[in-house]
């Protein structure tokens, strides 16, 4: 196992931890403005470069890629280059990627700088924990990570309002031209406030395990990506992708197991309670990212209020994760943060319980109020099950760990939008099938029914079909809303498996 610097302090005195703190929260709000505000400018994008819907998903799908892939990398890299040093170079990087993505010509050119970006991306949540692991003790490790947190989710609410409006009175380039303050800001917190450290007498870089892993990656991203475009395993270029990922994963693992150096220290994988954190957070981001798929759609499509009340439904989510991170942070000091854990795992199962119970003609505020305790569950949860995943952990493992868990995080969201995208497609064919055993003509003729809903004429035939394809995609997304809180629950056990060592402080 590699050694720390002896000379690093454990943590640093009450006023450094502050500005360290203040440079932090840029770090964690670019990413998150960045990923939604694009997704906001993406039709415009389209039209831009008169793309297809398929060609034009490669903007958001080669940044996804890229991060996914160069997250593991930064854990070797912050062992050889320190803390500090990495992250001024990770900021560099992805400004110097916005202003190429700013002013790129070309579809080839936009997808190729998004990618590039994303690979600078990917370290900036890894090494924005490991600071705050550094600069805080382990007693106050929750309240570091509630800040934390709230930089992040403040960077979710304003990129979708943010993006919505620079795309509608500007011009999509400026989505990523109002990225520049916040990363200028960041650079010089960072080269301002946070100190030196975090080099350990590492291995050289494992370039078999690199690749290995990148491999398996890779290819399960775009599997999880491309699957439903092109009918999962009915492609055979969906199986390809599915056969190179299995075999990366295969070998990679062989690899962990059986080398000495390695590309991720096979140790992190043997602490229980980080194990269990990661299993935790990986249902995090199947949560978050499902819900934010899948709800303003409901909100647009099938109860009939605008794109504006969508937004600010989706703004009471991240406002509840502010309140319900910032609770978490003053109540976790020096505590066993299970509890809290658990609280938010019930305020996330209730909340997506609720809205498997909404009907069409639901009032917004009551949609709002659901999502408000759905934002404080993921607040309340997200706090301390980091700190958890932290607490029994060797800090000499940390670079590996905060990695590990960031594309935990990362995969949970593919897999977790791939999942309910299917079972969201699946379900609604299943009800449609119910429904229109339910509405054959010779029944209808006995009903008193609009005159627009005759089936004898195309036009009531074409109104009725409609009617029951959006009744049973409404049925799919609440039956989606109710797996998701069943999944939510079934991670219930594992919060209470976790040992927590608090006599390390």
């Amino acid at each position: 196992m590699a050694n720390v610097d002896s000379k690093q302090p454990t943590h640093l005195p009450a006023k450094k931890r502050f500005w360290v703190t203040i440079a932090i929260v840029p770090c964690g709000s670019m990413q998150g403005m960045d990923t939604f505000a694009v997704s906001v400018a993406i039709p415009i994008m389209q039209g831009s470069f008169s793309a297809t819907i398929t060609e034009i998903s490669w903007v958001l799908t080669s940044y996804l890629v890229a991060a996914a892939i160069f997250i593991p990398l930064f854990g070797w890299a912050s062992k050889r280059l320190g803390r500090k040093k990495l992250l001024l170079i990770t900021i560099t990087g992805f400004i110097g990627s916005t202003l190429l993505v700013a002013t790129s010509n070309t579809l080839l050119e936009l997808i190729i700088y998004r990618f590039i970006q994303g690979a600078f991306s990917a370290g900036l949540n890894p090494l924005a924990q490991q600071v705050l692991l550094a600069a805080y003790p382990r007693t106050l490790h929750s309240q570091a990570f509630s800040w934390m947190s709230n930089g992040r989710m403040a960077g979710v609410i304003m990129g979708p309002i943010v993006g919505g409006f620079l795309t509608e009175w500007l011009d999509w380039r400026w989505v990523f031209w109002a990225n520049i303050p916040i990363t200028l800001a960041a650079f010089y917190l960072v080269a301002r406030y946070i100190p030196e450290g975090g080099i350990i007498k590492a291995p050289k870089f494992d370039m078999f395990g690199f690749i290995t892993l990148s491999i398996a990656i890779l290819f399960l991203q775009l599997m999880l990506d491309q699957g439903e475009r092109m009918e999962w395993f009915e492609s055979y270029t969906i199986i390809v992708f599915a056969a190179l990922s299995a075999i990366g994963i295969y070998l990679f693992s062989v690899h962990v197991s059986t080398a000495k150096n390695t590309y991720i220290d096979p140790h992190v994988f043997m602490n229980r309670d980080l194990l269990i954190g990661l299993v935790l957070v990986f249902a995090l981001g199947f949560m978050i990212y499902g819900m934010a798929g899948l709800l303003p759609k409901v909100i647009q499509d099938h109860m009939g209020h605008p794109p504006t009340s969508a937004g600010l439904v989706m703004a009471m989510r991240g406002i509840g994760s502010i309140v319900g991170a910032s609770l978490a942070g003053w109540l976790l000091k020096g505590r066993d943060p299970r509890p809290i854990v658990s609280l938010g795992l019930v305020s996330m199962a209730g909340s997506m319980w609720l809205l498997s119970l909404i009907t069409a003609d639901a009032p917004i505020h009551y949609i709002m109020l659901i999502v408000i305790l759905q934002g404080f569950g993921i607040g309340s949860f997200t706090v301390p099950i980091t700190t958890c995943a932290f607490t029994s952990l060797d800090p000499a493992l940390r670079p590996d760990a905060t990695v590990m868990n960031s594309l935990a995080r990362r995969l949970g969201t593919s897999i977790g939008i791939s999942i309910l995208v299917n079972v969201l497609v699946h379900k609604t064919q299943s009800v449609r099938n119910g429904l229109t055993i339910h509405i054959a003509p010779e029944r209808l003729r006995e009903l008193t029914i609009p005159e627009s809903w005759n089936p004898d004429e195309q036009s009531g035939a074409f109104h009725l079909n409609r009617l029951v394809e959006k009744e049973a995609e409404f049925l799919g997304f609440l039956f989606d809303f109710q797996l998701m809180a069943i999944i939510l629950l079934c991670l219930f056990p594992l919060v209470f498996l976790m040992r927590l060592d608090t006599k390390k402080q």
